[in-house]
């Protein structure tokens, strides 16, 4: 089959980013043709997929998601089938990374240009009369947009999540700890903290740095690509600078998951969480709420704690310690377990399975 798919911007260290390109280099895997439109992308480029850029001049995000969906929409009535990585109209498929706006642009604000632009993309995918089907991978989100929406079950296809295997602890883990952590000029019994991800705001990064606060000595390294500035003046404030260490996004993943004490994932929305599930197989312990759509796994596996979503930073740094108090050994053996015994890596497969298997929706 002839294959568009439709994102908006491509980065190297988004998740959206990394399911997109993977699902398309198995499809292309399977002898499918891939072309990929989208209005920017930063690395390095596939060899064996096409990337057509399509610049937009619009000067507010909203307005340039408008333009792009116009634009794009003018160029796949050749394809076979169009999945969409972003909420647009027109799409056979949508991959469903973000979670329900309608959940949380309430009225008034709803109304607002820029959220009601967001909303109605929105509406083109989920509402009843919309024949885009849909690649679930949060059961959660899933349920609201159901609730806002009353989209059909049968335009849902629920896929498992798409862990990477190399996040799995391996024999050597502990010398690749030591190297990693003499770089980081860091000893052993140094407490690590590791907060891993693009969006600091939505991530909670403000919460954990308020948990690092509160244990001293430690520190906290963060590994993604986001502005530092508002958290870096948050750490000033609470006198905690010199222990707070932005590293930028890094191709080197497991080694940090490897080499930390504990993840801290404090969101404030997530619709996965991809990364509680690389800590855990890396057997890594995890701090997170409720809001991310994985965080049930970390539970049923016994890999860290889940706070409630309006626990106070107090309690989320009492429950840091108590997880720093328990002995690495015991992480990483039940991290082992968990990995040798839990359904999670096969998103990928699913995903292209269900395309193949489905046509999705009638273009105009």
């Amino acid at each position: 089959m002839k294959l568009a798919f439709v994102l908006f911007e491509y980065f190297p260290f988004g998740g959206l980013q990394r399911d997109m390109l993977a699902i398309a280099q198995a499809s292309v895997a399977r002898g499918h043709q891939v072309t990929i439109f989208t209005r920017d992308w930063d690395g390095e480029k596939p060899t064996d997929i096409t990337v057509h850029l399509l610049p937009v001049t619009a000067g507010s995000n909203h307005r340039r998601d408008v333009q792009f969906a116009g634009q794009v929409s003018e160029l796949w009535a050749d394809f076979d089938l169009r999945v969409g990585f972003n909420k647009m109209p027109g799409l056979d498929w949508y991959y469903a990374a973000d979670g329900c706006l309608s959940e949380r642009y309430s009225w008034p604000r709803s109304w607002l240009p820029r959220y009601r632009s967001k909303l109605d993309m929105e509406h083109a995918v989920f509402a009843q009369d919309s024949t885009t089907r849909i690649l679930s991978i949060s059961p959660p989100q899933k349920s609201l947009f159901q609730d806002h929406y009353g989209t059909a079950e049968q335009r849902f296809v629920d896929l498992p999540p798409g862990i990477r295997r190399d996040r799995v602890l391996p024999e050597c883990y502990e010398s690749v700890r030591m190297a990693h952590r003499e770089k980081l000029d860091l000893a052993d019994q140094e407490s690590m903290l590791l907060f891993v991800g693009s969006g600091f705001r939505t991530k909670g990064l403000d919460r954990a740095i308020h948990v690092l606060a509160a244990l001293p000595g430690a520190q906290l390294f963060v590994v993604g690509d986001d502005r530092p500035e508002r958290f870096a003046a948050l750490a000033r404030r609470l006198g905690v600078m010199s222990r707070l260490h932005f590293m930028g996004g890094q191709d080197n993943v497991p080694e940090w998951l490897w080499s930390a004490d504990l993840l801290l994932h404090l969101a404030y929305a997530e619709n996965t969480g991809t990364v509680l599930l690389e800590a855990a197989i890396a057997g890594l312990p995890v701090l997170t709420t409720q809001a991310c759509g994985y965080s049930p796994y970390i539970e049923q596996a016994a890999m860290g704690q889940v706070m409630n979503d309006n626990a106070s930073l107090a309690m989320m740094a009492l429950a840091a310690k108590g997880l720093l108090m328990q002995g690495r050994d015991d992480w990483r053996q039940r991290g082992r377990a968990f990995a040798a015994s839990a359904d999670i890596y096969d998103l990928v497969e699913h995903a292209v399975s269900a395309v193949e298997a489905g046509d999705g929706g009638e273009q105009e």
